[in-house]
């Protein structure tokens, strides 16, 4: 029989979200003793720590809301519970994961779901597939259908399509932003060139700004949420030339959540989970505990 729907009610008060980056699916491929596998370790998470870090959001009273209710303050939630957005940062499989345990890209499989693809493999062991998974297991986990934001560079393509000029990888691509669309994800711009917008100058940030937009035409959809690199912010004059390119809502990381506009753009923040926050564990208290979900892999 089909599950009736989920009763939502008005939130008001402050909305927490939080980011990761792409999965590591192994962790002793990824966590080595050198600069990439340590980035890894305080920068990334693993498929197993991820699965019970969703786990536990859902125990713990938590519902995935989309951002752009977040941004309109038009939220609400299954009576009794919490409303938070989740990101994942990246969603470009760069060529550094390559044999490093990560996922080369997101596919829509033969069923119309998407799924990671691993060493030639499909697989669920990655932001996408395991929220979705997680959300079909649990309804109260997702207000309005709302799934997460996924925030993209360009300089090597998009969702781990690499060659843009390839009409089979556009191809692949268009019905892969259409799947994600379809379940709830939303896609942000986090620039083309992942730079940082509080220290490159003003033509830098046009430039690179112009590009992002460039790949992304007729591939991703209308865009209007920008998630700035390294969470830095940029000067009114650059923050007013990404309004005028169409990014109304505009992120950056802080340790707390936060709503508010500024030069006619809705600011919001997020919070990391990564290997550095796993070592404050008090503030990651309110969504999981670091002790039970840390991989044992893990340096």
């Amino acid at each position: 029989l089909p599950r009736p729907p989920v009763q939502l009610v008005a939130w008001h008060g402050p909305v927490e979200q939080l980011f990761v980056h792409p999965l590591v699916l192994r962790p002793r491929l990824a966590f080595t003793n050198d600069p990439l596998g340590r980035g890894f370790a305080d920068y990334f998470i693993t498929a197993r720590e991820f699965g019970r870090i969703l786990d536990q959001l859902w125990r713990n009273g938590w519902t995935l809301v989309d951002p752009r209710r977040v941004a309109a303050d038009d939220v609400r939630v299954p009576p009794g519970r919490k409303p938070l957005v989740l990101q994942e940062d990246d969603v470009n499989y760069y060529a550094y994961f390559n044999g490093r345990g990560l996922a080369s890209r997101l596919v829509v499989a033969p069923d119309g779901t998407v799924k990671a693809e691993y060493d030639g493999h499909l697989t669920d062991d990655d932001v996408v597939p395991m929220t979705d998974a997680e959300v079909a297991l649990h309804p109260e986990f997702s207000a309005d259908g709302a799934k997460g934001l996924l925030a993209v560079t360009a300089y090597e393509g998009f969702f781990g399509e690499h060659n843009l000029k390839d009409p089979a990888a556009r191809h692949r691509l268009e019905s892969l932003v259409a799947a994600l669309d379809a379940s709830g994800w939303v896609i942000a711009s986090h620039t083309y060139g992942h730079i940082n917008l509080s220290a490159d100058s003003l033509s830098v940030i046009a430039r690179d700004t112009s590009r992002w937009k460039a790949a992304a035409q007729g591939l991703l959809g209308a865009v209007n949420i920008l998630v700035y690199p390294f969470g830095a912010r940029p000067d009114p004059a650059a923050r007013k030339l990404l309004r005028a390119a169409g990014f109304t809502v505009q992120y950056d990381i802080d340790v707390r959540p936060a709503r508010w506009k500024e030069d006619g753009v809705v600011m919001m923040s997020r919070r990391h989970v990564d290997g550095y926050a796993f070592a404050n564990p008090t503030a990651m208290a309110p969504f999981f505990s670091v002790r039970t979900v840390r991989d044992p892999l893990r340096p």
